[in-house]
């Protein structure tokens, strides 16, 4: 449906390169990089407010590239939503088809983005969370072909946030719009996505399902950034793997043993912690001393020294249960399986 094809855009001193990327009619499609990678240079230039300096932007097999902004039926909501202060909610919403009001979509709008009760208020009056459901609801009366999301999510407070999200794939179960959505945040990414694509420093380094992205990193840097964690270089010794000079540690993937620069990561979930050996199934089992627990509400982060620093996500239930506490020694295991060859 969407095709942006090899391309670059230069802005004072940040440059898009050669981007390649393709959304699927129907699709939620998600790019996902820290601040300043260029996620919303591609919106934009998506949205015809910039002009590629290389490359053409396809749509349903037609160049978009010469289509004015105001003739692609797109929708855009920016991060800081930019409703107009002068009109109410209604109006807002009703704002891109004044010419002909449709009194009946616009209702199904506002029940669909629960705001009946506030149809009437001005946008100085709303939480941050209203102000997002009203811009999205003007973005989609038009009925556009895309809809492009600026990190909608961004400035609502972690539990508006997580309700939001949930309103959002309604959204689009039902609408069944093409939306493409920015973030920096990784969990927001595995919830929505259809797939993901993944920017470093203006280029796209992974495209792939959220489980392709979490669970198969292709580079140290969408492995940090996905929240794996635990990365460590291992080098090969007597046709064993091994980290930090002396741990030997098990990977279910085989790795040529004539491989350099060899990288593990292993998500602190997928570490079981016990307070003495045991027999499991697990290859990895690494004594240690807790150095640092933080607690994180329903989980629990432990720190454990096994020779390298490892970071582990367990539940408060089973932190009492063992009793662990800072400087105890414990037991860190893990499969073969849950170790990612970068």
């Amino acid at each position: 449906m969407l095709e942006l094809k090899n391309i670059s855009k230069k802005l004072g001193n940040f440059k898009l390169e050669n981007i390649d990327l393709n959304v699927n009619k129907g699709e939620y499609f998600v790019i996902l990089g820290p601040t300043g990678t260029g996620k919303t240079v591609i919106l934009e230039l998506i949205a015809g407010l910039y002009t590629p300096d290389k490359g053409e932007i396809l749509f349903n097999d037609k160049n978009f590239d010469k289509l004015p902004p105001e003739d692609r039926n797109i929708g855009f909501v920016y991060q800081d939503y930019l409703l107009f202060p002068h009109l109410t909610v209604k109006e807002n919403i009703e704002f891109g088809i004044k010419k002909n009001k449709n009194q009946e979509k616009t209702k199904e709008l506002i029940d669909l983005m629960n705001i009946e009760n506030i149809k009437n208020r001005y946008p100085d009056t709303l939480s941050g969370g209203e102000q997002q459901r009203t811009a999205i609801a003007r973005a989609v009366i038009t009925s556009p072909q895309l809809l492009l999301l600026d990190e909608p999510l961004s400035a609502l407070d972690p539990q508006t946030k997580n309700k939001f999200k949930k309103e959002l794939n309604k959204l689009h179960e039902l609408l069944e719009t093409t939306t493409i959505h920015i973030t920096h945040d990784f969990t927001e990414a595995l919830y929505l996505a259809d797939r993901i694509a993944v920017m470093q420093d203006g280029k796209i380094v992974q495209v792939g399902t959220p489980a392709q992205i979490f669970r198969a990193p292709h580079s140290i840097f969408v492995a940090n950034f996905v929240g794996m964690e635990n990365i460590f270089r291992a080098y090969f010794k007597n046709n064993k793997l091994y980290i930090n000079k002396d741990l030997e540690i098990h990977v279910a993937k085989d790795i040529a043993k004539d491989k350099k620069n060899i990288s593990l990561a292993i998500r602190p979930e997928n570490i079981i912690i016990t307070k003495e050996k045991v027999k499991s199934s697990a290859r990895n089992n690494f004594e240690g001393k807790i150095i640092d627990i933080i607690d994180q509400g329903a989980l629990s982060r432990l720190t454990i020294d096994i020779g390298v620093l490892l970071n582990v996500l367990i539940t408060n239930k089973s932190l009492n249960d063992l009793n662990l506490k800072k400087y105890d020694k414990a037991w860190a295991n893990f499969k073969a399986s849950e170790v990612y060859v970068l």
